[in-house]
């Protein structure tokens, strides 16, 4: 496959177990990872939506290298995205839940508002200051009444539903595994 057809990202880890669990390093040291190669990888593939499979090239010293490893490196890390996706999934439908629940409260402080709005505007012409301010705190509580629920339903599933993407095509990648030395700061 020429260059242009894949995603590559590049990881330099010090250990395969990198790859899913923090290093243990000196917490001061140039070279400590302060990610996960995964959490680099999903961060990544986030960062720059695509279609094209992707490749981790993952630069570790040669004494870590063994026979075998890229193909138990992807085949762990095909189950920990299955095992993520499984997570997402749970979490979007506690989110819808929560929402749908959340209308339990917010419906009545809308009805609550609605009735303050409708109230203010039969009053009449001599109590304009009443009028007005009733007007705007119905028509406020009737928003506040129902943003939290319609805010959970539309928008805060939304980043599992990029990460799920991120990890169905990162369950999928092809890692190649190189001999080198890790470098201050990177992943």
């Amino acid at each position: 496959m020429a260059a242009t057809d894949v995603q590559v990202i590049e990881l330099r880890l010090e250990r395969a177990h990198d790859l899913l669990e923090m290093p243990q390093t000196d917490l001061f040291s140039e070279y400590r990872n302060f990610l996960t190669g995964v959490d680099f990888c999903i961060s990544a593939l986030r960062a720059r939506p695509s279609r094209k499979p992707v490749v981790l090239s993952i630069t570790m010293p040669a004494s870590e290298i063994t026979e075998g490893l890229a193909e138990r490196m992807e085949a762990t890390l095909a189950r920990y995205c299955t095992h993520r996706i499984g997570y997402n999934h749970r979490e979007r439908r506690a989110l819808r839940y929560e929402g749908v629940t959340s209308f339990g409260i917010g419906l009545p402080i809308t009805a609550i508002g609605l009735a303050i709005a409708a109230y203010a505007t039969h009053l009449d012409d001599s109590a304009e200051t009443s009028k007005l301010i009733g007007d705007h705190l119905g028509w406020v509580l009737a928003w506040v009444g129902l943003w939290y629920p319609l805010d959970v339903l539309l928008f805060l599933g939304h980043p599992y539903r990029r990460e799920t993407t991120a990890l169905t095509r990162l369950s999928e990648a092809s890692i190649v595994l190189v001999s080198g030395s890790p470098t201050p700061a990177t992943l």
